[in-house]
Order: structure tokens, then sequence, then C-alpha cells
């Protein structure tokens, strides 16, 4: 009787052990089905993917299909490296989740602004009989459209990219921050930026021709020049010039002329024809100086005038370089 009693609670101490063991393994699958093989941790994976440009892998984690009629070309690489250089602040929970399918949200900040993307998941298989692996449910890819009148290609974060008939969508991994432009020697755009940040989201930019830098300069030095021979002649009156100086009286030696307030047209451009390209009229300031003699008692004065004057001209290429003429 007295072996019986010791028994008991050695057996009841046993059976406590066992359960207690059995409850931690039970504890420690469902954490490690939670942080290992949940799909948290497949949303996870996906975003470090997009932040080392490795598209190939994200575009497979993602279960996606490049859409049809689409550009490849910032699926990878440096575009997708770039898209996602703004990313921080990456916060992942589950939304919803039971035996078939989970809801999976990423919150993250791109370009400054708070953005959300929601990722559907479903289980795919179990391993060692206790590990759910689950994966993207098929996924669309958001789109992104650049299209410029009269060029072949246009940049997109950093990248070349082709434009036949001078539009092309492109497929794009959300999130990513895509900025579209153009630059030549004489022609580029103001950069446009689009945030694609849902699966199902399609946007397009149209970039505009403007004048670069190089070609206001070289414009710029053409009027200069231009004006330069005007100024040059030493007369009131300069052969074939926008200004000119009428005095009825007397001139002692030779007037001068200066630009005190060169013109600056605005120049429209196309990316079609040069032909197309155009000068507006503008408004300058000429400075004539001469020596007045008086008719009557032979006195003199010196006079200097400001001399307004419009600027029309018209902008042409000449062996890649550009001219004004009038």
């Amino acid at each position: 009787m007295k072996r019986n009693d010791r028994l008991g609670p050695a057996v009841a101490l046993w059976v406590f052990l066992v359960l207690l063991a059995v409850a931690a393994a039970w504890v420690t699958i469902a954490l490690v089905n939670k942080y290992m093989y949940g799909p948290e941790t497949d949303v996870r994976a996906y975003f470090h993917h997009l932040e080392e440009g490795d598209g190939a892998r994200a575009l497979g984690a993602l279960n996606a299909q490049v859409p049809e009629g689409t550009d490849a070309t910032l699926l990878d690489g440096d575009a997708l490296r770039t898209a996602t250089e703004s990313l921080e602040d990456v916060e992942v929970s589950t939304v919803s989740q039971d035996s078939e399918s989970a809801v999976v949200r990423a919150d993250y900040t791109l370009e400054g602004e708070r953005h959300s993307t929601e990722y559907h998941l479903h289980p795919a298989e179990t391993q060692w009989g206790f590990f759910t692996v689950w994966d993207f449910d098929e996924t669309p890819l958001p789109t992104l459209e650049v299209s410029m009148s009269g060029v072949s290609s246009a940049d997109i974060n950093g990248t070349s990219a082709a434009l036949p008939d001078s539009r092309q969508s492109f497929a794009a991994l959300p999130p990513g921050n895509y900025t579209a432009s153009y630059a030549s020697k004489y022609i580029d755009t103001e950069p446009k930026s689009v945030a694609l940040t849902a699966p199902d989201q399609d946007e397009s930019v149209t970039l505009t021709a403007r004048p670069s830098q190089t070609l206001e300069d070289e414009v710029q030095s053409s009027i200069g020049e231009d004006l330069k021979e005007c100024t040059d002649q030493k007369t009131l009156y300069p052969t074939d010039c926008p200004f000119s100086y009428e005095f009825s009286g007397r001139v002692q030696g030779t007037p001068t002329w200066k630009i005190v307030e060169q013109p600056e047209p605005e120049i429209s451009v196309s990316t079609k024809v040069k032909s197309e390209w155009s000068l507006s009229s503008a408004e300058g300031v000429a400075q004539v100086s001469f020596t007045s003699v008086n008719l009557f008692d032979g006195s003199t004065k010196k006079v200097t005038e400001k001399v307004p004057f419009t600027y029309e001209a018209d902008v042409e290429f000449t062996d890649d370089q550009v001219t004004v003429t009038r």
C-alpha cells in the first residue's frame, strides 16, 4: 500500500511533464510556423528582394506575370533599386488568416509619404507535417505608360528605356517610385514622378519638350553676335538692325552703340522636326552716344540716349549648331 502511495505522485509528475513537453512543442511549432513560415515572412522577403534590386526573385515571390505588351525594363537592376531608394519604415502585419488564405498588409514610407499595400497569400504545402509554406496569390503588376512626341527613348530611374512609336507601357513591381525624363543636347524635359503602390495600378506620364540650358545659352550667344554687328556700325542708322536713332542735327565724330538690355526671347522646340522651332519676339534696349553740334552757334553737347527695340528672329540649325537669323 505504501508502494502504491509512492507511485501515484510519480506517475502524475511524469504525465504532467509529458503534457508540458507536448504543450511546449506545440507552442514552439506555432511560433516557428508564424515567424519562420508564416505569410508575413514571405512579404518581408519580397520587400528585401525589392530593395536589393533582385527583380527575378521578387517577381517569382510575388507569383506575378509580366502583362502582355508591356516592357520589362523596370523589373530589375538599377531601375528597380532606384525605385525603392526612398522606401523605409516598413511594417508588416497580418490583416486576416485562416487555413485557406491570408491577407498581409505592408505599411511603409515612400518619397516621404506613408502608404500601405495589401497582399493575398494561400497555403502551398506543409513541411515536416507541421509547418505551412505560403505563396502569394497570382498578382497583377502595375504599369506605367511613358510617352513623348517625336522621340524613341526616355530615361526612367536612370535607365534608358525604348519608346517605340514615342510611347511604351512598362510593367513595375510595387511599391516603387518611378521618375521619367528626357535629355539631349538641345532638348530636355521636366522630370515626372509616379508612386506605384497597388498591384492593379496603371499610370501614365507624358513628357513635354523644353529647351535645354545649352540651347538657351547658344541662342543668347547668337543673338549677342548678331547685335554686335549692329553696335559695331558707327552710324545713327545701323544697316539691317532692329534699332536706330532719329536725329536731325549735326553729329561731330562717330556715334557709338552698346546693348544695355539684351533681348531674351522664349524658345519653342519640337521633337518632331527642327523646322518647327521658333523664337518669340523680345524687347531689348540699346544705348547710343554721340556729340551733337548746334547749327546756330557751333556749340557741342554730349548726347546719350537709351533706345528700346523689338527683336524678331528665327532659330536654325547649321552643322549641328544653333544660329539665330533675322
